[in-house]
């Protein structure tokens, strides 16, 4: 009987384990099923995710705009979906958060390289600093600039009774100059912070002047003066000072020493002729100088700060000039020894530049210019200090991964400023 009964308990159980080991099979058959789901889902994901890093892209090299804000968020988003994921597929996670972090490092390179595109346009700051060439590269940089000078002089040795009616002597003078300027400047990254660069300039200058001394006997005097010679050669350094993270501007301080190589306004020859009332008129060029004759250091500091897409800058800078001793063609017609101290000046440059494209960029800027008083001897010249103003517009163009063009135009503010000046830049780097 016992025998019996045991037979029919292990012949209920049989089929009960078959029903429950059945049911597990299921079981996981349809968890196995869920998991595809999942994966496809999480692939999917992935793709969109992709899609979407590449999209910003394609705006950042269009217009600069800067992704990062809206890629972060997805690549945390991604994170947290593949948490809830079984643990095959849970391997996707590290692939997506591998090409988050690289298309962020691509994005921050790319916007890099278009703050120094944008800058490079600037011609301002191609003269003055603030774009560092990185370490071991080798950079060239022909230009050529042409600047046109003119100026309306006259002077009044007399007294008026009522207006339109003087006497005494008036003298009407017009002073028109034209240089152009082919330079070479070179520029070495000795570390990614550090630059040294070297510019070395050949100017050709040609020049009218007509004089008018107002009264019966008066004769106008016409003359015309030009000269091709080396100008004045620069040696300078550049150095930013941080990294510009966290929402920092950048910083970087720039000195450059002018020599003084150029021909000098005091060692070319002059007219030494007298008007009919027998006064001298000093100063009338036979021809023109291609450098001011005095050496310079000049400290500066660029600041610019990258907001997408363009980028804010500014230039604040010190010019010295040291003394030195000419022979100075007196009233009488004498020369005379003196020691000449041109007056220091203070420069401030602001503007804004912005990309139209992964290739092209525009800038905008304007510069301020107060030249201190002058001396002789020790003695101040009245009415030598000054200010003028430029407007400059600058359009760069990246040709290849090598070279830029780029191209400038300021406009003078004053009468102490030059009429107009166009430069035309290539640098190559090597």
């Amino acid at each position: 009987m016992v025998a019996a009964g045991g037979n029919a308990q292990a012949a209920q159980s049989g089929p009960e384990s078959l029903a429950t080991l059945q049911a597990a099979i299921a079981a996981q058959e349809a968890k196995l099923q869920q998991e595809e789901i999942q994966l496809e889902q999480q692939s999917l994901e992935l793709d969109q995710q992709q899609r979407l890093l590449d999209s910003q892209m394609a705006k950042l090299r269009g217009t600069g705009t800067s992704p990062t804000s809206q890629a972060q968020p997805a690549a945390d988003s991604t994170a947290n979906s593949a948490t809830t994921a079984p643990a095959s597929s849970t391997q996707a996670a590290p692939a997506s958060g591998t090409v988050g972090e690289e298309q962020q490092q691509q994005q921050q390179q790319n916007q890099q390289e278009q703050t120094k595109v944008i800058l490079q346009s600037s011609t301002v700051l191609a003269n003055t600093g603030g774009v560092l060439t990185p370490k071991g590269t080798f950079v060239i940089d022909p230009s050529l600039e042409y600047d046109y000078w003119a100026q309306n002089q006259l002077a009044l040795n007399g007294f008026t009774i009522i207006p339109g009616i003087t006497f005494g002597n008036i003298f009407i003078a017009r002073v028109d100059q034209n240089f152009l300027t082919a330079a070479v400047t070179a520029r070495y990254g000795l570390t990614d912070r550090l630059e040294i660069n070297a510019k070395i300039p050949l100017v050709a200058g040609y020049g009218t002047f007509t004089a008018q001394a107002v009264g019966p006997n008066a004769q106008p005097l016409n003359t015309s003066a030009n000269n091709v010679n080396i100008g004045d050669i620069q040696l300078g350094g550049s150095y930013q000072f941080n990294s510009g993270n966290d929402g920092w501007p950048v910083f970087v301080g720039n000195l450059t020493f002018k020599t003084a190589t150029g021909v000098s306004p005091y060692s070319v020859p002059i007219y030494t002729v007298y008007d009919s009332g027998g006064s001298f008129l000093g100063g009338i060029q036979k021809k023109l100088p291609t450098g001011t004759g005095f050496y310079s250091l000049e400290p500066s500091v660029t600041i610019f700060y990258p907001t997408a897409p363009g980028v804010l800058f500014g230039n604040l800078q010190y010019i010295y000039n040291f003394s030195r001793t000419f022979n100075i063609l007196g009233s009488s017609g004498v020369s005379v020894r003196e020691n000449l101290q041109p007056g220091s000046a203070v420069a401030a440059t602001f503007g804004m530049g912005f990309a139209l494209n992964d290739k092209a960029s525009m800038t905008l800027s304007y510069q301020q210019e107060h030249v201190f008083g002058s001396s002789v001897s020790n003695r101040s010249i009245p009415g030598s200090a000054y200010d003028f103003g430029t407007f400059n517009f600058g359009l760069g163009y990246a040709i290849n991964a090598r070279t830029n063009f780029n191209i400038g135009v300021g406009i003078g503010a004053g009468p102490n400023a030059p009429v107009a000046k166009i430069l035309f830049e290539v640098p190559i780097r090597f």
